[in-house]
């Protein structure tokens, strides 16, 4: 009994590891495509979920976001997030990316 308690948190911290970097591989994709290819990335938090980002709240980051970007439609009642830090011509930006379960692409970033 002890041993298919290790092979499932074993198989649990695996696909925990693999969300984290399909997130972190979406918001460097979403980066480099639409803020600039010069970014040297410091840190990432770990992905979060929320419920509480509203439609509107959604289209009110898109609108403050990078113009011309291309957004994944919401699918979801539920967006994961995940927070980067970066530098950027000798700035340190931070912004967080908020995705579908599916971390198909981003659906909204707000700039901190």
């Amino acid at each position: 009994m002890k041993r298919i308690y290790i092979i499932i948190g074993v198989a649990l911290l695996l696909l925990a590891s693999c969300t984290q970097q399909r997130a972190k591989s979406v918001a460097k994709d979403f980066v480099a495509a639409h803020i600039s290819d010069d970014a040297d990335y410091l840190e990432f938090s770990d992905v979060d979920s929320t419920h509480a980002i509203s439609d509107s709240l959604v289209q009110v980051l898109r609108q403050r976001g990078p113009k011309g970007a291309n957004y994944q439609e919401r699918t979801s009642k539920t967006l994961y997030l995940l927070r980067a830090k970066y530098l950027l011509d000798e700035d340190t930006c931070s912004t967080t990316f908020y995705m579908n379960p599916d971390m198909a692409g981003v659906v909204a970033v707000k700039n901190n």
